[in-house]
């Protein structure tokens, strides 16, 4: 597994580096722009934010060099994945952490959400998900696939305090919404049934 030191914008992608022992760095792969997109809205770097958080700029200035064309899916997914991460970080930050037993018996750290009563574990994909399904579905369907994508990318960029680096007052009430919604629908229905394996 090579360890990432740095992250890079060029006109043929994004340039992964490491440090060698003399401490100079050195060119280890390329990750094509549409290839890094989809590996942040995939989750490959979920577990190490940092990188992702490197990759993410590399594309965004990649995109702002000219080397990249960003279409509005690539867009809305770059913004979408940085909401997640940014709230995900203020979230452990805030509230910790605790240990989840995942489904292959492996055990994780994970963020916590919590409105001062209740409380529930939050994962960076599951953010995206419920991002995607409830904010951009609800733009897409008032407003059109075009409109509503526009909407949504503008609507995740109100959610983030650049400045800062932490999601905004704005985007902590959408994102309390949501989560309180969440609990709620816990409370009062109880976690859904298992899906049957056929």
């Amino acid at each position: 597994m090579i360890t990432l030191h740095r992250a890079e914008a060029t006109p043929d992608g994004v340039s992964i580096m490491t440090r060698n022992d003399a401490g100079i760095y050195e060119h280890v792969a390329i990750i094509t722009y549409e290839s890094a997109v989809s590996r942040l809205d995939a989750g490959e770097y979920d577990d190490k934010p940092d990188i992702g958080y490197a990759i993410h700029s590399a594309v965004a200035d990649g995109g702002a060099c000219g080397w990249f064309d960003f279409t509005a899916q690539h867009n809305v997914t770059m913004w979408r994945w940085l909401v997640a991460a940014v709230f995900i970080s203020d979230m452990k930050r805030e509230n910790g952490t605790t240990s989840v037993t995942e489904a292959d018996g492996t055990t994780s750290k994970v963020a916590i959400y919590s409105n001062g009563k209740a409380g529930i574990v939050v994962y960076p994909f599951s953010e995206r998900l419920a991002m995607a399904n409830n904010i951009e579905g609800a733009m897409i369907e008032r407003y059109g696939i075009e409109q509503g994508t526009e909407h949504a990318i503008t609507f995740y960029a109100r959610m983030i305090d650049a400045d800062a680096g932490v999601i905004s007052d704005f985007g902590r009430e959408v994102l309390a919404q949501l989560h309180d919604h969440f609990i709620a629908d816990l409370e009062q229905n109880g976690l859904p049934e298992q899906p049957l394996a056929h």
